[in-house]
Parts: C-alpha cells; sequence; structure tokens
C-alpha cells in the first residue's frame, strides 16, 4: 500500500475530509510528501483560547502543530526539515482518540 493510500485510510477511520485538509495546508500551512511519509503541520500558539483548527498565519507561534502524520520515521523526518525551529512540537493520536500532546522540541533534539 503506497503512502496516499495510508493516509486516505486513515482519514476515513477518522471522518475528516482529506481533500479539503490538503487543500487548507497548501494554501497555509506545510505539507511533507515522501514516498513513505505524509504529513501537515503548522505553526501556532499552544496557549492560544483559540483552537488549534482556527489558528492560521499566528503572529508570534511557540509550537509546531502536527495535524496528520502517516509514516514510520515521519515525525522525525519533520523535526529534520521543518521551516524554523519553535520551544515545542505537537500532535494527537486520533485514531485512538488521544488529546493532543505538546512536546519540547529540545528534548526531542537532543534524543536523536
Amino acid at each position: 500500500m503506497n503512502i496516499l493510500e495510508r493516509v486516505r485510510g486513515l482519514y476515513e477511520e477518522c471522518e475528516i475530509d482529506m481533500f479539503e485538509d490538503i487543500s487548507t495546508y497548501l494554501t497555509y500551512g506545510y505539507i511533507h510528501k515522501t514516498p513513505t511519509s505524509f504529513i501537515l503541520a503548522k505553526p501556532v500558539d499552544k496557549d492560544s483560547e483559540f483552537s488549534l483548527n482556527e489558528q492560521w498565519g499566528v503572529t508570534n507561534p511557540n509550537a509546531w502543530f502536527i495535524h496528520m502524520a502517516v509514516g514510520e520515521e515521519c515525525i522525525k523526518e519533520w523535526i529534520n526539515l521543518m521551516p524554523f525551529e519553535l520551544p515545542f512540537v505537537g500532535w494527537a493520536r486520533e485514531n485512538k482518540k488521544r488529546p493532543i500532546k505538546f512536546y519540547d522540541l529540545n528534548k526531542i533534539l537532543r534524543r536523536k
């Protein structure tokens, strides 16, 4: 199964519109895709009163929010390729119904 088939399967499982997400992140966020990984990410203010889904074009972001990640080493790839560093990086395990959790980027970088 190729990466886009895996992405489509996860979107179906989570009942999210894949094409709407990709269009939005192509316009306002960041997309990273290789034959083995796929990531949608954007800079956010993790402490904002606004939900992460509402945050686009944040003036003073303090975290990367990874909205969708598929692939064995995709988070590690993103950490190496992100356009600029922010103090935190966060994601959720939507298919496992887990809440969004933010991690200190410096701690992640030390583990590499």
